[in-house]
Formats: C-alpha cells, sequence, structure tokens
C-alpha cells in the first residue's frame, strides 16, 4: 500500500520543483516567444495609430571632422523644433513633440537647444527626450548604476527644461528610459526603473517615455488596463508601412513645411506633413538600430509601435497575462492532470503497463494539447498565457509518475498485460545449462491446443546487449501469466532470483500470477516457501508435463 512517508517525499520533490520553476527567470524567453508569436502582424496591415507622425531626423550628418558632425547635429535638432514652434504659432503645431534623441554631457549649442525647446513649449506644445538609463552601464547591470552616475552622463540642464512640459501642461521629471528588449518579432519594456539616488538606499523612478507620452497625450482611458502591468510589448510590423507614416527633416532658409519631405519623394504624390494636434516623434531610424542580424530592427520605429499600441488601448495585442496566482493555479491544474492521464492509462491500458515511460510521455503530451487548446481560448480574450513554468511542472509530474510506476511494480499489484506464457527464473550456476536444455528447450517446443508457441521469457533469449536487466526482468513478470523458478542450492542466495521470486510470490498471493516452482532438492526451496506445492526435478522426471498440463488448466 501506499505510504504517507512516500507520498510526502513524492510531494515535497513537486513543490521544490514548481518554486525553482517559478524563481528562474529563463523561462521568459519561453514566454515571450509565445507572446511574439500569438502577435505576428500581417506586413499589408496597418498599425500605427493615425495621430501619430514620424520623422526622420539625420543624428549622423556628414562633417569634415567629429565635432562639425556632432554640431550638425544638434543644429538639425535645434531647426526642427524651431521649424515646429512656426506651425504651433500658426495653429498647426502637434500635440507634442517625441525626440527619439537623449543628450549627453556635451554641452554644443546647449543655449540654442534650450531656447527652441523653450519657445515651442510656451507656445502649448511639449517636447520630450530620450533618457539613456544604458549611458554609464559600460557592461554593469542596470540595478547597479546611481542615479548621479546617470546624471553625469546627460545634459541635466536640457532636461531640467524639458521637466516644464508646455506651460506646466504636463509636469514630470524629463527624464524618461527607451529601454526595449529585443525579442525576435517582438520588443518588450518596463514601464518604471529605479535607481539608487543616495548613501540612505532612496530611489529615483525613470518611466517609460512610451507610458509618459500616452499618459500625457493620448485619452485618458488609454492606461486603464496598464496601471497594474510592470510594461508591455510591441510587436514588429514592416518598415515599409512604418515608412508610409515618415517624412524626413531637411531645414530650408524659413523653416517652413517644405523642410518636411515625404519618406517615398516622389514629386507626383507629394504632400505636405500634417502635423496639426498629432504625436511628433523624431529620430534616426538608419543609424539607431536595436537587435542585431535578421532580428535587427530601427529603435525609433519599436518607439513609434509601442506609443501607438498604448494609444490605441492595446486593442490590437494580446498581452502576457502576469498574474501569479494565474501561473501558480495553471502549474497546478496541468501537473494534476498528467498525474490523472498517467492514473487513467496506467489503469485502462493493460499492455502499457509495464511500460511507464511509455505511459509518462503519453500523458505529458495529452496534457500539452489540453494546454495548447487553453492557450487558444485564452486567446480569444485578447491574453496570452505564461507557459514556461507550467511545462516544467508537467514535465516534472510526469517522471514523479514514471518513478511511482516502480510502487506499483515491486508490491505485484499491477494486473499486467499477460505478454508472457511462462517465466523461466533460475540461478546462472552450475545448473544453467541443465535448465536451458531439460526446462527451457522442452517448453519452447511444446504447443498449445491452438498449435501456438508458447512465449516464453528467459533471461539469455529475451534481455538484450545493454538493456537494463533489473527493470526488464521484473516488469516481464508482471507481465507473465506463470513463474518457474528452477530453485537450486545458490538460487535464494542470489539478489535477482531472490527479487523475482519475492516478487512473483506477491503477486501471486494477489492472484495475479501462477507459480510452478521445480527444486533440485528439499533443502533448496527456500524456508519462507517450504509451504508451496513445488516439483522435486529428481523424484519426477515428468516435471515438463505436469508444468504444460498446469498451463492448460
Amino acid at each position: 500500500m501506499l505510504t504517507l512517508k512516500r507520498l510526502a517525499v513524492y510531494l515535497i520533490t513537486f513543490i521544490i520543483c514548481a518554486v525553482l520553476a517559478l524563481s528562474i527567470g529563463n523561462w521568459r524567453k519561453v514566454d515571450n516567444y509565445i507572446v511574439a508569436y500569438s502577435n505576428q502582424v500581417s506586413k499589408a496591415d496597418s498599425i500605427v495609430n493615425k495621430e501619430i507622425v514620424f520623422v526622420h531626423l539625420d543624428q549622423n550628418p556628414p562633417g569634415e571632422s567629429a565635432c562639425e558632425t556632432f554640431y550638425l547635429k544638434r543644429r538639425n535638432t535645434i531647426d526642427l523644433l524651431n521649424a515646429v514652434a512656426i506651425q504651433a504659432e500658426q495653429n498647426n503645431g502637434p500635440k507634442g513633440v517625441v525626440l527619439d534623441i537623449w543628450f549627453g554631457r556635451d554641452n554644443t549649442e546647449q543655449e540654442n537647444l534650450i531656447a527652441a525647446i523653450n519657445n515651442l513649449q510656451e507656445k502649448g506644445t511639449p517636447v520630450y527626450a530620450a533618457y539613456n538609463i544604458n549611458a554609464a552601464r559600460e557592461g554593469v547591470d542596470i540595478d547597479s548604476v546611481d542615479i548621479e552616475t546617470l546624471e553625469a552622463a546627460h545634459l541635466t540642464e536640457v532636461y531640467n527644461i524639458l521637466a516644464n512640459g508646455g506651460e506646466a501642461k504636463h509636469p514630470g521629471s524629463g527624464r524618461y528610459h527607451t529601454n526595449f528588449y529585443n525579442e525576435r518579432d517582438m520588443a518588450s519594456y518596463e514601464n518604471d526603473y529605479y535607481f539608487v539616488s543616495n548613501a540612505f538606499g532612496d530611489s529615483t523612478q525613470i518611466e517609460s517615455l512610451v507610458y509618459k507620452i500616452a499618459h500625457d497625450l493620448g485619452d485618458s482611458r488609454t492606461l486603464l488596463n496598464e496601471v497594474k502591468r510592470r510594461g508591455s510589448i510591441t510587436p514588429y510590423a514592416s518598415a515599409e508601412e512604418m515608412q508610409s507614416h515618415s517624412y524626413f527633416f531637411a531645414a530650408d532658409a524659413q523653416l517652413s513645411l517644405e523642410s518636411f519631405i515625404p519618406y517615398d519623394q516622389v514629386p507626383e504624390s507629394r504632400h505636405t506633413i500634417d502635423m496639426d494636434k498629432k504625436i511628433m516623434v523624431v529620430g534616426d531610424p538608419l543609424n539607431d538600430i536595436i537587435g542585431m542580424g535578421k532580428w535587427a530592427i530601427p529603435g525609433p520605429y519599436v518607439l513609434t509601435w509601442a506609443i501607438s499600441d498604448l494609444l490605441d488601448m492595446n486593442n490590437r495585442l494580446k498581452l502576457p497575462l502576469e498574474s501569479t496566482p494565474v501561473i501558480i493555479g495553471q502549474m497546478l491544474f496541468f501537473s494534476f492532470f498528467v498525474a490523472l492521464a498517467f492514473a487513467l492509462f496506467f489503469k485502462y491500458i493493460k499492455i502499457l503497463q509495464t511500460k511507464p515511460a511509455i505511459i509518462a510521455l503519453l500523458s505529458f503530451l495529452v496534457s500539452l494539447l489540453l494546454l495548447f487548446i487553453y492557450y487558444r481560448l485564452i486567446l480569444t480574450f485578447k491574453a496570452v498565457i505564461p507557459v514556461g513554468q507550467t511545462i516544467v511542472t508537467m514535465i516534472v509530474a510526469a517522471l514523479l509518475c514514471w518513478r511511482f510506476a516502480y510502487k506499483f511494480l515491486v508490491t505485484g499489484i499491477v494486473e499486467g498485460a499477460g505478454k508472457y506464457d511462462v517465466f523461466i527464473s533460475y540461478s546462472h550456476g552450475p545448473q544453467a545449462e541443465w535448465v536451458e536444455k531439460n526446462v527451457y528447450e522442452p517448453l519452447a517446443a511444446y504447443r498449445k491446443p491452438s498449435g501456438d508457441r508458447l512465449n516464453i521469457f528467459f533471461d539469455k533469449k529475451s534481455i538484450g546487449i545493454g538493456e537494463a536487466f533489473t527493470s526488464r526482468y521484473m516488469w516481464a513478470i508482471v507481465d507473465t501469466k506463470c513463474f518457474i523458478p528452477v530453485v537450486t542450492d545458490e538460487y535464494y542466495g542470489k539478489n535477482h532470483c531472490r527479487n523475482e521470486l519475492d516478487l512473483a510470490v506477491n503477486r501471486y498471493v494477489e492472484k495475479r500470477i501462477n507459480i510452478n516452482m521445480l527444486a533440485f532438492n528439499y533443502e533448496a526451496v527456500p524456508e519462507p516457501y517450504r509451504t508451496f506445492n513445488y516439483i522435486e526435478v529428481g523424484k519426477n522426471p515428468d516435471f515438463i508435463n505436469i508444468i504444460t498440463s498446469n498451463l492448460r488448466d
């Protein structure tokens, strides 16, 4: 019978594995892959919110020196801000300008840059810029960087002006990150990072620029479903689709609308930029790339897609469930289902009872199919279930069920499939050759009334080289109708022989097997089993006929 101790061992093992699965973060990669797969979009689909217009601003202009290149880069930003300010003055300005540009410590054109930001914000158009939380990393984990180190890498005077938010309509810190984690066909990001700001352990919050824009410039309902989330995701669309919303900025003398050139630059299809009450995202998709190889994608495009997703209240996105109770509930339910499937297969498919590894695999696959059905069901609610930890605990449950099957084996309570008619148990001692010639060969030549041969388990013929010897013969006994131990003087002293006989007797008590014991003499019969009927081969030379007669019965 199943003991509480054995059950406790299995339960504790499962709990430990489940806790480890929850604590290891590597499963997030599996979940992110599922999220990316679930959010694949047709390259022909338009996914950019109509409130957004993208402007390509060259951040690597040609110059005769690095200093001149940097000066031209700053001038490009200043000219763009001034050109937008002119439109704002004519009531044709955008709702806000988002610069996917971060301002490092170099103070080149600092005064003119601040003046351009102030001028635009005074006209009611807030300006936002990226704050590079990786600026001071140098291979160090983000969590170990303090805010003072980050501030030293930025032109703080500019970020302090950005904090004004356009006539204080949208007050904030002016410091918002654009840190995305590239994941195959999507990027993920966190809403907030916290950096230690002094020796007392106080922290400074750096919000996501995406979150800040949606909060300040989007519909008030936009973030209702985002408040409890630690972050979000954005799937990649095609660059061509993004370019249909794009303009180049090349300043003219008057900084007019003509400074904004449609991406296609085809004269007959050129149109004037419409920035009125739009959110203008500015960046350099040619020189600002995240990811590598075929997964490389322009960072400003990712930012634009992410802003668009939040402005649309994530209506098109299928977001991952992040609830810990949900994850734990999944782990427990599907692990239990694995155990249930194993028990049902074990009970009702008798031919598999002695193949617990196959049953465990089938149980896992059936449960995996159920998990997939559950995933598809939840997907209809625009949510993606986390599967990494759940699959791990399902595997653990299948392994524990496989291991637990040995309890049924050693107690002999498994019904068995009746695969073998006869199991010959003997000692590989001096009489081994006699057993093969006088027991195995006559039984192998015997014909049932149907004319069929007996299916005999004889280790020399039935166990191949390299097979797990112990489990092979023990499962064979479970699948045997008649057990024939050939008891010699050294038989019960051999571990394997003793195991075979003990298991067969357990099954005999449960009325699941017959035993026809052959003994060379009375003294050879193990003392616990001398009450059994046995055939002494020296006194009954016709023992094969006696055995075959019992088989017919």
